[in-house]
């Protein structure tokens, strides 16, 4: 069975002014990793066999820094041409021509592997002629995922590609499948991926498995704090490198990870769940705490806050800065005293904003800003909730 992962996609503009020029989102990290690692190891560990990458021509960064980064064996098809799931489907036609069926994912989904292992066990225990993995979510992208509604036997009835939710009892498909190579002969018509899904289903079986784990799809800003939110969740403990420098009046409060090269000055409190990134520098006096995803070589200066935030590789905080709920893109700069105020209020609803719990039985919606890749924040800007800064 041949393994097949997407990473040629658009992103949102909201994301877009996280991604260099030449990139994808795919290679925003999360915990030290790109996004794209995820469903890449998912599917690698699902089927022990080489990954092939989907990655749109101009950008030359996919295959560049993706080939570094990730374990298993990987090779990468050019899409030369077009903007659609479809369109990426057909630039790998050659080597899916070549197999019967093949695992497919999406390359910027971020995704428990044990989901992976569940699609393609129940595919070879029961031999459908396709399986897809369903989860009790909504994505908005409905276009490139679509809904299902299923039968007792969990096998696919009627898959709906466009417009709102069904009044029916449906779930969204949740980007990973088990695929007959002739499905490329109803995408060669014209037709989308859920559309081609449901003609398979018209002639034969399509298996639904459910899933109701860690499923995050990155296509905001908000998205990835979501990720980091699930991600960090789950460690346990605090884990520093022998490699890090932790001055002996820091404080570190796991759950927390601390990577190699990283340095936590004297006085800086550290308060998990946190991920400190490879050659990464928390100053003297800071505070990083709740969720906070530090990526390499990142630098929170002297006196700051970080809280529930993604900075990206090689961003930089001056002194005295507040960055609540935010995400900073690489290579940013946040002048002294910048401020990042996040709680909204009732009347805004930026898009897939996160609900969270301040007290009991009290929501409040919360989001910072998001500060584009190489930008530039002068000194004591104070930058409004769900603010895109480029």
């Amino acid at each position: 069975m041949l393994n097949l992962v997407l990473a040629a996609g658009r992103p949102s503009k909201e994301l877009g002014v996280l991604v260099p020029p030449r990139s994808n989102k795919v290679l925003l990290r999360v915990l030290g990793r790109p996004v794209l690692y995820y469903p890449v190891s998912g599917v690698y560990q699902a089927n022990r066999s080489t990954v092939l990458v989907v990655y749109r021509s101009e950008e030359d960064a996919v295959p560049r820094e993706a080939s570094s980064a990730l374990e298993p064996p990987v090779e990468f098809v050019e899409q030369e041409a077009g903007e659609t799931v479809r369109d990426a489907l057909l630039a790998a036609r050659k080597a899916i021509d070549a197999t019967d069926y093949f695992l497919l994912s999406f390359g910027d989904i971020v995704l428990d592997a044990e989901a992976y292992a569940k699609v393609v066990n129940a595919h070879l225990e029961e031999s459908p002629d396709a399986t897809i993995l369903v989860a009790p979510v909504e994505p908005h992208n409905v276009e490139n995922y679509g809904f299902v509604s299923v039968d007792e036997n969990w096998l696919v009835r009627r898959v709906y590609s466009t417009g709102p939710r069904p009044p029916e009892a449906v779930y969204t498909i949740a980007g990973v499948y088990v695929l007959p190579s002739r499905v490329l002969d109803y995408l060669e018509k014209g037709l989308n991926l859920p559309e081609a899904i449901q003609k398979i289903a018209e002639s034969g079986r399509v298996k639904a498995v459910l899933w109701t784990g860690t499923w995050v799809d990155v296509g905001y800003p908000a998205d990835l704090l979501e990720a980091v939110y699930q991600l960090l969740s789950r460690l346990r403990g605090v884990a520093i490198s022998g490699k890090a420098a932790v001055e002996r009046t820091a404080v570190i409060e796991g759950p927390v990870v601390v990577e190699d090269g990283a340095y936590i000055d004297h006085y800086a409190v550290v308060k998990g769940p946190a991920y400190i990134g490879k050659k990464s520098f928390v100053g003297a006096h800071s505070f990083v705490r709740d969720y906070v995803d530090l990526e390499e070589s990142s630098r929170v200066g002297s006196y700051s806050e970080v809280k529930f935030s993604s900075i990206q590789p090689y961003s930089l905080m001056d002194s005295k800065v507040t960055v609540l709920n935010s995400v900073l893109g690489s290579e940013s700069i946040v002048g002294i005293g910048v401020t990042t105020l996040n709680v909204l209020p009732s009347e805004e609803a930026p898009p897939r904003l996160r609900e969270h719990v301040v007290r009991r039985g009290v929501f409040e919606k919360k989001m910072g800003a998001v500060i584009g890749y190489g930008a530039r924040v002068p000194p004591y800007t104070v930058l409004k909730p769900g603010s895109v800064f480029k």
